[in-house]
């Protein structure tokens, strides 16, 4: 019981990962930095990224983090849907069950290499991925050691990294993205 208690409790502080501002204006400027700042990191990290976003219909990026913490993993971010130029903000929460522990931030991009693929995107806002890594930040240097992750499924490529932190995880993960223009934002500041 005492495992759930502090997995609720770290869930708040985990979503709040992404996207601060005291207004909805200063959080989608702060989303856009933060994903374009991920985006460059993704690109250099994994060189198919930037030809499948370049070739893509849409692409969101995405940047938060993940907790580990025995059976049980949460975590959460914020992410920018770019239409040809046309840019709407959602958030996402993660949940997944498995074995691990630690903490790491992320950042991955998804490339929609077609009209079917974005649709199922915005009208779903659900996904599910099987992961299993060992990530820890590279002699101090702020880069990791990690087998980060790329997939290609339905439609859509799949580009991941780790940020920061360290994590040993085998776990099966779901994720949840709903769209927000931060008006009614539940995360302050």
């Amino acid at each position: 019981m005492k495992k759930y208690k502090l997995v609720l409790l770290l869930l708040p502080v985990l979503l709040v990962g992404c996207a601060t501002g005291n207004t909805p204006e200063a959080k989608k400027k702060n989303a856009r930095q933060e994903t374009q700042a991920a985006l460059k990191e993704i690109y250099s990290e994994h060189k198919g990224a930037s030809s499948a976003v370049a070739g893509s219909v849409a692409y969101v990026t995405c940047t938060g983090s993940n907790s580990y913490l025995f059976a049980l993993s949460t975590g959460g971010g914020v992410c920018v849907l770019n239409e040809k130029g046309s840019l709407s903000y959602y958030r996402f929460a993660t949940g997944g069950v498995g074995a691990g522990i630690g903490w790491k931030q992320v950042a991955f991009v998804q490339a929609f290499m077609d009209k079917a693929a974005v649709q199922r995107f915005k009208d779903a806002g659900f996904e599910g991925q099987a992961q299993a890594e060992a990530s820890a930040e590279y002699e101090g240097s702020g880069g990791q050691a990690s087998a980060n992750q790329s997939a290609d499924l339905s439609g859509v490529k799949t580009y991941q990294v780790n940020l920061m932190g360290a994590a040993a995880q085998a776990t099966v993960q779901g994720y949840k993205y709903w769209e927000t223009n931060f008006e009614d934002d539940f995360i302050e500041n």
